[in-house]
């Protein structure tokens, strides 16, 4: 299992778009002169969520790759809210790929999953 991403969410992350970071790039396969690739995250209910990962233009001032897509959805159906968790990671089987997604809440100092 590779983590791809552990972030504690910001308002920008929660009203338009998760900002991903550029390193986890990598995990993902962007097919040359593209700038998004689409892929589907199993949440802790065993629900599926498709995302949508994509980098900027050149032009663009702001050059993090952001996830969009169902982004949104997800963050309304779990009501999460700045400084809750999110976690994305990466496991290969022998089906293929598979990406899971868990959000986290903090309460009384221990980190609990968001159904």
């Amino acid at each position: 299992m590779e983590v791809l991403m552990e972030k504690e969410l910001s308002r920008t992350d929660i009203e338009c778009r998760l900002a991903f970071p550029t390193a986890s790039l990598r995990a993902f396969s962007m097919p040359e002169g593209e700038t998004a690739v689409y892929f589907e995250a199993t949440d802790t209910l065993e629900k599926e969520w498709n995302f949508r990962l994509s980098i900027r233009g050149e032009n663009d001032p702001y050059t993090k790759p952001v996830i969009t897509g169902d982004w949104l959805q997800f963050v309304r159906d779990k009501g999460l809210r700045v400084g809750d968790k999110i976690n994305l990671w990466r496991e290969e089987g022998v089906t293929g790929v598979r990406y899971s997604v868990r959000a986290e809440r903090k309460i009384f100092g221990f980190w609990v999953n968001v159904q």
